[in-house]
């Protein structure tokens, strides 16, 4: 196996991983949601995003994807805390 495509399976698997971070946060804020008086869709939006920031900085980080923002979840993060208040 080359570098190269061992590279491209490590950056495979930090995808993989991202995305089952993803599943299991979304899992649990569904089992959360059996309480019909309660919502979690603003944290279902934040864990989502938090994976595609993810994803979008490995792909950054081996030259496949150029328009990662670094600062996309403090972009975020501020936008939710304006929300919020």
């Amino acid at each position: 196996m080359t570098d190269y495509e061992k590279k491209e399976v490590a950056v495979l698997e930090n995808i993989v991983d991202t995305l089952t971070k993803l599943d299991s946060e979304l899992d649990k804020l569904d089992s959360l949601n059996e309480d019909k008086s309660k919502k979690h869709e603003l944290k279902k939006w934040y864990a989502e995003k938090k994976a595609i920031h993810d994803i979008k900085h490995i792909l950054h980080s081996v030259g496949k994807y150029e328009k990662y923002d670094d600062d996309e979840m403090k972009k975020i993060d501020a936008y939710i805390e304006n929300f919020m208040n």
